[in-house]
């Protein structure tokens, strides 16, 4: 068992021990090319071992030692469309994802690998020799650094096989019924069935939206009324207003007679009304004086030096107390 480890370390292979088991069981004296032919065809991940370091898509791997089997996951061209992978307007530069059973690593082709294509499957073995630098996360791969082992894995031949048939079907339906819409490069004008004139549009149209205009027989009945509406707010202006309800209530209320008066010029009533006011309240300043001390205050004012007796303030809380 420890022969065979070795001699498949060697060789590149990295598989665990219960890989190796499995791989066994169809051989009664396995040896070390047996176990190799039946692991190419095989799918790594279930029976890889590790190789590849954990960090190797940070950026701070500079070069990986070889050599290693690794397992194609998936190529494409970088440089092109990928709905359109085959084209020919770029240089072609293909993009490997690659995997040792439990690490995925990137390579990308430096230079033009001959044994790799686009029709490579997935599950192919290919092995890394020597040194390859690693520059952010990724491989730089060229004939050298990189050797095709073969092999193929069913359930992923299957997969990859229906989905390149799917996109050719996709790619051959453009233009017909129920595919994609040709492409029309730009500066050529679209080719329509129908040609629709605006004008025809325009007499379509269920909405048309017409001027009123207004006879002189309507203008002139329509003035009658204002003016009728007009006198009649002015009549009720000349009317007699009462307020409160009309009788005797609100009786302290100017009448209309009095205001009209009072507007003619009669200052009877003005000074009458002035002169019983005044009256009112020189009864209510009478009424409202106390006597005794304010008599007292008042015989001092009349004195004509009143004001050499001191603070005010303080005479009126001297005669107060």
């Amino acid at each position: 068992m420890a022969e065979i480890n070795l001699a498949l370390t060697k060789e590149g292979w990295y598989l665990t021990d219960e890989g190796v088991e499995e791989l066994k069981r169809t051989s009664e004296k396995p040896t070390a090319n047996y176990i190799i032919r039946i692991a190419l065809n095989s799918d790594l991940r279930p029976i890889g071992r590790k190789f590849l370091p954990a960090d190797i898509n940070s950026g701070r791997v500079e070069k990986l030692e070889g050599p290693c089997v690794l397992q194609v996951q998936k190529v494409r061209n970088a440089s092109a469309p990928k709905d359109n992978e085959e084209s020919q307007g770029a240089p072609r530069m293909l993009r490997l994802q690659m995997t040792d059973g439990h690490t995925n690593a990137v390579g990308l082709e430096f230079k033009h690998l001959s044994q790799i294509s686009l029709d490579t499957p997935p599950g192919t073995k290919v092995k890394i020799l020597g040194t390859v630098q690693v520059k952010n996360g990724i491989l730089l791969l060229d004939d050298s650094k990189i050797s095709v082992l073969g092999g193929e894995v069913d359930h992923m031949m299957e997969k990859w096989e229906l989905q390149r048939s799917l996109a050719k079907h996709s790619r051959s339906n453009i233009g017909r019924e129920g595919g994609a819409p040709p492409f029309v490069p730009f500066g050529q004008k679209c080719v329509r069935n129908e040609e629709v004139d605006s004008r025809e549009l325009d007499t379509r149209k269920t909405l048309v939206s017409t001027s009123v205009v207004k006879t002189a027989d309507e203008n002139e009945e329509f003035e009658k009324q204002r003016l009728a509406a007009i006198a009649e707010v002015a009549k009720n202006k000349e009317g007699t207003r009462t307020f409160g309800g009309g009788g005797n209530a609100g009786g302290n209320l100017v009448n209309t007679g009095s205001r009209d008066s009072y507007r003619r010029g009669d200052r009877g009533d003005r000074d009458s009304y002035r002169q019983r006011r005044e009256e009112r309240t020189e009864r209510t300043e009478e009424s409202s004086r106390p006597e005794g001390n304010y008599r007292e205050l008042g015989s001092y004012r009349e004195q004509p030096n009143y004001r050499e007796l001191g603070n005010y303030r303080e005479l009126v809380r001297a005669l107060t107390f």
